[in-house]
């Protein structure tokens, strides 16, 4: 099976070149801390483009978006590597997410376990959460809202899929990827236009 990473060049190449490092990963994702990728090499694409950006302002540089393209076989030490699937949006996958954002003090306050947080799954594929995720949980956090109270659909726009992901968070789930490679897009411009319209319909 081959996978998308979408990011900016140095991060491309450094992934490539030294491994992915499970460290530099940020907090509070869909899945929980991990590497994230998608089947899709448009929703790579559009990712790449929108972190090169943020990259490059915040840095004062020029980078390109880059692809990192895995290629894994998920059949590798099976009985070792557990994998947790949610095939379609269900209320396990929402609280599922909703946990994964949200601070260890909440989740230890309202007793919420359902969460990768501990690493349970070396390997997880899913739904993406729509964006109005982060400002759920914010809510969450800031006990504006309580978790009992969202719905999976407030987690998908127009209780669409937005798109799927496969996030590895171990070691373990690192020996499945059997090769990896990266390189430019090509056709930036196209995918530009992607984001421009998705902008206009918010």
């Amino acid at each position: 099976m081959k996978l998308y990473h979408g990011t900016n060049c140095s991060s491309a190449l450094n992934i490539c070149y030294n491994g992915i490092d499970l460290s530099k990963s940020q907090l509070y994702l869909d899945f929980g801390v991990g590497f994230y990728t998608t089947p899709s090499y448009e929703h790579a694409a559009i990712t790449a483009i929108r972190k090169t950006d943020k990259y490059n302002h915040l840095k004062k540089v020029n980078e390109k978006p880059y692809i990192v393209e895995i290629t894994c076989n998920f059949n590798i030490d099976k009985d070792n590597i557990k994998i947790k699937q949610f095939p379609r949006h269900s209320d396990e996958w929402s609280e599922f997410v909703i946990n994964n954002r949200l601070y260890d003090e909440i989740l230890e306050k309202y007793h919420l376990e359902n969460s990768n947080r501990d690493k349970k799954y070396d390997i997880i594929y899913g739904e993406i959460a729509d964006g109005a995720v982060l400002n759920i949980t914010y809510k969450i956090n800031n006990g504006l809202l309580l978790p009992s109270d969202v719905k999976t659909v407030d987690l998908l726009k127009n209780g669409k899929p937005y798109g799927y992901q496969y996030s590895f968070h171990t070691e373990r789930a690192k020996a499945c990827i059997t090769s990896m490679k990266c390189d430019i897009i090509h056709n930036i411009e196209e995918y530009k236009r992607i984001i421009d319209k998705s902008r206009k319909r918010r």
